[in-house]
This record gives structure tokens, sequence and C-alpha cells, in this order.
């Protein structure tokens, strides 16, 4: 159906490979649809401070949603060990549409507990599958990898511009309730498109128990290795830091506070727009501003970027002006993703390519860990001393990130010497 854009000259023939889109044209679909009609993120907390929930409330709902994920992240990961990639991702999709549709019918917090619940339980099903998916249909293709990777994201940026512009028109004309039905289509039409997308996989001839036992095995081999490595143990606690401490500045401090300066709700639908822009441009942003091969630049480009981000933050404290108050909520965020593609590079030179996509999950793990444990605090600082002073904390908690990614340099001293000492005694014993 699709492959054949790439026999035509012109923009099909310059923008994609060949047999690029015979492989991935459900998967750009599926970037490009998708994200479109999934904008509800940007409306939870309106839609639920509407319903008379407390802050600490909405807090835990998030909570809820994380820690399920959380203690489901490795036995559904052996799902898709067992019966593929493609049957994993699309069965999570299912579920979590089922816990979206039921969010509209309900107004009972606890029902929105288990709703909630069942969203977190079937994220974990399309956690790292879905790329694990992707990189094994196109491995013997050089190059389609990255292709996906780079255009992937450029796709479900344009997708999310255009949600939150389609959002506030919804929710302006319609109410807030029809968010969820919109989620529900959403993750319909990727089950619809993705399902006709191909699969590399060969069923291994084991049982759950097998399965499970073996990432759990492969999980507590990184833990240990992520432990005793002087740099790799610092960039976990660096990472939980950070993670911790921009849950003080996400949406469920930031929406009151919006709310409270006179910020229309159907405006969370442009608010939403104009993130996946900063999301879209920041990267080649930092790109500019740094050389990504030096070494040196990109910790001290983390550090700084935390601090600026930091500083920045704290002036919430003086801010009484919704165009300024907007204008700090965009600036930091910025900051916070100019940092991730720097951060990803300097993350890898560390970590032994066979134990790459362990470590990634392990450092996943923590970083939810940090979110578990933040969010429902940031619920009841909202409640008990509001959301500005609730953000001015946040500020505040960046700075120790910050340092502890500055003084990174020091731990990957340690860890040359110990290498350069390896070596040297590796020679010696070969001589």
């Amino acid at each position: 159906m699709f492959s054949g854009l790439e026999e035509i000259g012109g923009w099909g023939m310059s923008f994609f490979k060949k047999n690029e889109l015979k492989y991935l044209w459900p998967f750009y679909i599926d970037a490009l649809i998708s994200p479109m009609l999934f904008f509800a993120p940007a409306f939870y907390v309106i839609y639920l401070l509407g319903l008379d929930f407390s802050v600490f409330q909405i807090g835990i709902l998030f909570t809820v949603s994380f820690l399920v994920a959380f203690v489901f992240e490795i036995p559904t990961g052996s799902i898709a060990d067992l019966y593929g990639r493609k049957t994993s991702v699309l069965f999570g999709y299912f579920i979590e549409s089922v816990g979206f549709l039921s969010l509209f019918f309900i107004s009972n917090y606890y029902y929105f507990l288990f709703a909630f619940a069942l969203i977190g339980f079937g994220s974990t099903f399309s956690s790292g599958a879905k790329e694990a998916w992707i990189v094994d249909l196109v491995k013997k293709r050089k190059g389609l990898s990255n292709e996906y990777f780079t255009k992937s994201q450029s796709f479900d940026a344009t997708g999310l511009v255009i949600s939150g512009i389609l959002g506030a028109f919804i929710v302006s004309v319609f109410g807030l309730s029809l968010i969820w039905m919109f989620a529900f289509v959403s993750f319909l039409i990727s089950i619809s498109v993705l399902s006709f997308a191909k699969e590399d996989y060969v069923r291994k001839k084991s049982s759950f128990r097998d399965s499970y036992k073996r990432v759990k095995k492969q999980t507590g081999i990184s833990l240990r290795f992520g432990a005793k490595h002087p740099v790799l143990f610092w960039f976990f606690i660096a990472g939980f830091t950070l993670a911790f401490a921009i849950t003080f500045n996400e949406g469920i401090a930031w929406t009151p506070f919006l709310e409270g300066l006179g910020f229309p709700d159907y405006a969370f639908g442009y608010l939403w727009s104009a993130i996946a822009v900063v999301y879209a441009v920041s990267p080649w942003v930092s790109k500019k501003l740094l050389k990504v091969h030096s070494e040196k630049n990109q910790r001290n480009f983390i550090s700084g970027a935390i601090l600026i981000a930091a500083l920045t933050t704290i002036l919430v404290l003086f801010a009484n002006s919704l165009s300024f108050v907007l204008f700090i909520s965009i600036f930091t965020l910025f900051a916070y993703s100019s940092i991730g593609p720097v951060e990803r590079s300097y993350f890898h030179r560390f970590i032994p390519s066979k134990m790459r996509a362990t470590i990634g999950s392990v450092e996943g793990m923590i970083l939810s860990l940090g979110v578990i444990l933040a969010t429902p605090l940031v619920g009841l600082f909202v409640d008990v001393i509001g959301a500005r002073y609730t953000i001015f904390l946040g500020g505040v908690l960046l700075f120790p990130a910050a340092i502890i990614y500055y003084r990174i340099k020091d731990f990957e001293k340690k860890e040359h010497l110990k290498i350069g000492r390896e070596e040297k005694v590796s020679e010696e014993v070969g001589s």
C-alpha cells in the first residue's frame, strides 16, 4: 500500500529511504495520528478538580498509576519475551483504552483509583516492547532504526501541536468530559494501524516462569553493576533527584496555580501545543549550543541547564502576572527538554553494549520511583502551602541535582584511573 511511495520521485524519494515505508509506515501513521486525539493530559487536573477532588487526592491517583506500572514492569516484560512484541504492545494498548473509556462514565473517586491503576498496568505491556519490536524489525536494514527514531519524534511532535489546538476547541465547545472519549479513540487508532505492522519474531520455547526468571536475573545483574560502578551509581542518584524535583514543577502544581491567575480551562490545550513545540525545538537548539562530541561540555551543559531551570523556577515566588508566570513555565520546560539528548549521549558512554537494555530499564525504574515518591507530596503541599510555594520548593530541590551532575567528573576520573590500572595489570599478566 505505502511501500510504492519510495519508488516515486520527488519528495517521497528524498525523505524516505529504500524499503523504509514498506516496514515502518504503520508506525509513522501511528506517531502522527494518535497523538492528535490524545490531548487528555492537558486537562487531567482541571477535570479532576471539577469533581471536587483535592490536589492530594489527584496526586494519589497519579501515584497509583505510576506504582502499578513500576511493580508490573518486569513481569509484563516477560509477555513480550514469550509471545512477541506486537502481541504485547497491542494487548497493552487495549487495556489502556478500556481504562480511559471507563473514566468517561464514572465520578466516584475509588473507581478512578481502579481506572488509573488499569491504565498504569496496561502501559507496562508496551513500555520498551514497542521500541524492541521496531529495532528487531529493521535491524537487518542498515540505518532504518535511526531514521525511525528521528522521524517518529518529528511526527509525534507535530501530532501533539495539533492535539492541543483540537483539545482547546473540543473543551470550549463540548466540555471537559470528552477528553476521555478522544483518548479511547486514540488508542483504538493505534491498535488498528499497528495491527498491519510486520514483526520479526520467533516464539521462544520456554514458559512464563522461565522467561520471568531470565528477565529478573538480568535486572539483578544490571542493578549490581550500576551500584558498584563509580559513575553510574551517581548518575542514578542524580537522575532520581532530578525526577523528584521536576515532579514539583508539573501539572499537579502548575494547573491550579494558573487557574488561580485566571487562565481559562480551554486554554490549557493551547499551552499543551506550546509545550509540544518546545519539546520539538529544544534538542536542536541545545545541539547548536553544544559540541556533542565534547564529554566535558556535555556534563557542564547538563548541570548548567538544571541550574538555570532552578533559578528561573524560583522567580515564581515574585510572579503575579499571567504572562510572566507562563514565561517561567515555558522557559523552565525548555531547559528540562534541552537536557535529554545530551544526557542520553553522556549516560551511554559508561554502559557495556550487552547490558544497555537492562541498565536502561533499571534507570527507568529508578526515575519512576522518584516520581512515585514525589507525586503525593506535591498534592499535599499544594493543599497545605499553596501551588506557588510548591513550585518554588521544586526549584530549590533542583540545586542538589545540578551539583551531583557537575560532581560526576570527579567520579569519572576515578573510573578512568581504575580502567587504566586494570589495563596495566592485564598487560603485565599477558607479558
